[in-house]
C-alpha cells in the first residue's frame, strides 16, 4: 500500500524544456545503452522503450511545439490537450505566452507527423492566470489547450481514469500496471513508454487546491505534461501527467504528476484563466 507524503519533505527541482540530438532504436528495444550517462529523471537503470506511434493509445500523444521548444501533451477531448502550464509559459519575458504561437503534432517521429495543427485557446488551472507557474503550488501546473482542428476525431483521445487518488493509493490498482510515455530531452524525435513503472505516494495540497503523486517513471525534461496511464487489460486510462522532478531524502529522484482528480473538472467543464 502506498503512503500520502508531506510536500515539506521533498526538495522540488524543477525540470523544463530541451532538445539535443535524437537516439534511435528499434521497436520495443531499450533506445539508451547502459553506458551511456543518464539525464536527471532517471531513476535506476533506463527503462524506455519505443512503440509503434500509429496505435492506441500512443498515436493520441503529441509534442506542444514552440520554435526549438516543447513539451509532451495528451489528446483528452476531439479539440483538447492536456499539458503542463508551464509550457506555456515565457521565462525570458516571464509572461504567458500568445496561444497561436504553438503546435500540437501527433504520430511524431523522427520529422514525420500523423497530424498537426495550432492552438486557438489555452486555459490554466484557476491561480496561474497571472503569476509565473514558480509561483505558483505545483499541483496547479497543468492547462488544457484548445486546437484549432478537432485531432481526437481522427487519432482518438483518452478517457480520465475513473480511480480517485484515494482508491489508488489504498492499493486499488492490483491489478493494473502504471506506464508513462513523453518524448524526452535526449529522444526529442521519437515517443518512448516506461511500461509497468512505479506509484510511490499522493499529497493533497493543504488549501484543497489537487493532488500530486510520487512516481519512479523515467521522464525528464521534454516529458512535462507526459502522460501517466492506468492499463488494465487492453484498456487504457490518464491517471494524471509528469511535471517536474523532485529529490527526497531517503528515496533519491522521484517524479512528480498531478493526479487526473486535480483536472477531472476543468476537463469536463472548463478552466479559468483563459489565453
Amino acid at each position: 500500500m502506498m503512503a500520502f507524503f508531506r510536500l515539506s519533505q521533498i526538495l522540488l527541482l524543477a525540470l523544463f524544456l530541451g532538445a539535443v540530438s535524437p537516439l534511435w532504436a528499434t521497436e520495443n528495444s531499450p533506445v539508451i545503452s547502459s553506458g551511456a550517462k543518464a539525464l536527471k529523471g532517471i531513476k535506476g537503470e533506463d527503462d524506455r522503450e519505443r512503440v509503434d506511434i500509429r496505435s492506441h493509445p500512443w498515436r493520441t500523444i503529441g509534442r506542444v511545439n514552440r520554435g526549438g521548444a516543447y513539451c509532451t501533451g495528451i489528446l483528452i477531448g476531439p479539440s483538447q490537450v492536456l499539458t503542463a502550464s508551464h509550457c506555456f509559459w515565457d521565462a525570458r519575458r516571464q509572461d504567458w505566452v500568445v496561444a497561436s504561437a504553438f503546435h500540437f503534432v501527433v504520430e511524431y517521429e523522427k520529422g514525420q507527423y500523423g497530424g498537426h495543427t495550432k492552438v486557438k485557446s489555452y486555459r490554466l488551472s484557476k491561480g496561474t492566470s497571472t503569476a509565473s507557474p514558480k509561483k505558483a503550488p505545483l499541483e496547479q501546473d497543468w492547462a488544457i489547450a484548445t486546437l484549432e482542428e478537432p485531432l481526437g476525431n481522427e487519432f482518438g483521445y483518452i478517457p480520465l481514469t475513473e480511480l480517485s487518488a484515494q482508491e489508488v493509493a489504498a492499493g486499488g490498482t492490483k491489478s493494473a500496471t502504471f506506464v508513462q510515455a513523453g518524448y524526452s530531452r535526449d529522444i526529442p524525435h521519437m515517443l518512448t513508454i516506461h511500461n509497468d513503472c512505479e506509484i510511490t505516494g499522493f499529497q493533497r495540497s493543504s488549501k484543497n487546491k489537487g493532488i500530486i503523486f510520487l512516481h519512479r517513471c523515467d521522464a525528464t525534461n521534454g516529458d512535462s505534461g507526459s502522460p501517466i496511464f492506468v492499463r488494465r487489460g487492453d484498456g487504457y486510462a490518464l491517471l494524471g501527467i509528469h511535471v517536474a522532478t523532485v529529490t527526497q531524502s531517503g528515496n533519491g529522484v522521484l517524479g512528480v504528476a498531478i493526479s487526473a482528480d486535480t483536472f477531472r473538472f476543468a476537463a469536463e467543464n472548463g478552466a479559468s484563466g483563459q489565453k
